[in-house]
């Protein structure tokens, strides 16, 4: 099968995408990631002739439209929130996103001249969407969810180095809304006799921030360190439900992983040590790197429950079920590599 996926940056979103797509290929399909900036419609479409498109509901333009309408492939897009808690959401404490007028419009645009899309999808647990997603439902798309996972190619297998040798790793960017919950939780780890080392794309303006982690190293960098803080954004926490990506990479590598609470990570992850205040999270660090001999059990458990459960194969198999494309393929190659894995 001939898969295309729709790429409009570098960010977290790319990862996930394509993660999607390792696991895809991996099964013997086609895949293609479309950067959506460089290249037109017409020349994506015409160079694969997809049978599976990955997209986005606020990147519909006249011209997709008009190649879904010309090559009819199975689509998937993940939609914006629009149901009753962005109704009444304050934007400027949560600047989630949320479907526009013309967002809405387009996909409309879309279902009305091709039957288009198949699945709406966001990566929150199946109970949120009735809520975060309502209004989709209410207008009769099919929603459902596909949550962030691990990418079993780029997050397994860590092995610890010398050079990355630390207490605490954390790689992530430090920016104006997450660091209303990184400057809380994160930055007095940095304040503690610890060997703390920094990654990002941006440099926090510390003593521990170490440069860019070069593609390829990042699993040896989490591997490398006795803990490996997770956070979330402020809504994550008071709402419960957007969980990164995080979690679930740092588990499949066999890493031991501290987060701040968010109610979803609590019922998904339960090898992740959820804190609920920035005074909790400080104190499980401290007893996990004065006593790590303790901890090494939920290196193991944690990767077993990640392996079977939460990775793009697992997520993709569910995705195809929905829409009525062969699962059997992604399912047979998947149990070939967790043989490896788990071994």
């Amino acid at each position: 099968m001939r898969v295309l996926i729709s790429i409009d940056n570098y960010f977290a979103h790319y990862f996930i995408r394509k993660g999607i797509g390792h696991a895809l290929t991996a099964c013997g399909h086609d895949v293609i990631l479309w950067d959506i900036n460089k290249r037109s419609p017409f020349d994506a479409f015409d160079d694969i002739k997809p049978n599976l498109f990955i997209g986005q509901t606020y990147n519909i333009t006249d011209s997709l439209v008009k190649c879904i309408k010309e090559y009819s492939p199975k689509v998937i897009m993940k939609a914006s929130d629009y149901g009753v808690i962005s109704d009444d959401i304050d934007r400027q404490k949560y600047p989630v996103q949320i479907a526009s007028p013309k967002e809405v419009e387009m996909t409309n645009k879309l279902r009305d001249e091709t039957g288009k899309p198949d699945l709406l999808y966001v990566h929150y647990m199946g109970e949120r969407l009735k809520d975060t997603h309502t209004h989709w439902i209410k207008n009769g798309y099919q929603v459902g969810p596909l949550l962030n996972a691990a990418d079993v190619f780029v997050f397994t297998g860590g092995k610890k180095r010398d050079v990355f040798a630390s207490d605490i790793t954390f790689i992530g960017g430090r920016w104006g809304y997450k660091a209303k919950t990184i400057d809380k939780w994160v930055l007095p780890l940095t304040k503690q006799d610890w060997n703390v080392k920094i990654f990002g794309n941006q440099s926090w303006q510390i003593p521990q921030y170490c440069g860019f982690a070069e593609e390829g190293n990042e699993k040896d960098i989490f591997a490398s360190a006795t803990v490996c803080p997770n956070i979330h954004e402020p809504h994550s926490q008071d709402l419960g439900y957007d969980i990164v990506e995080r979690p679930f990479k740092l588990l499949a590598n066999k890493c031991i992983v501290v987060s701040d609470y968010v109610e979803d990570l609590e019922k998904l992850l339960p090898h992740v040590f959820c804190c609920k205040t920035p005074e909790e999270y400080l104190e499980k660090v401290r007893k996990i790197i004065d006593n790590p001999e303790e901890f090494e059990y939920i290196k193991e458990e944690g990767f077993k429950h990640v392996i079977e459960n939460h990775t793009y194969f697992n997520r993709m198999i569910d995705v195809f079920d929905r829409i009525g494309l062969d699962s059997q393929p992604i399912s047979d190659a998947f149990n070939k590599i967790k043989l490896d894995l788990l071994k």
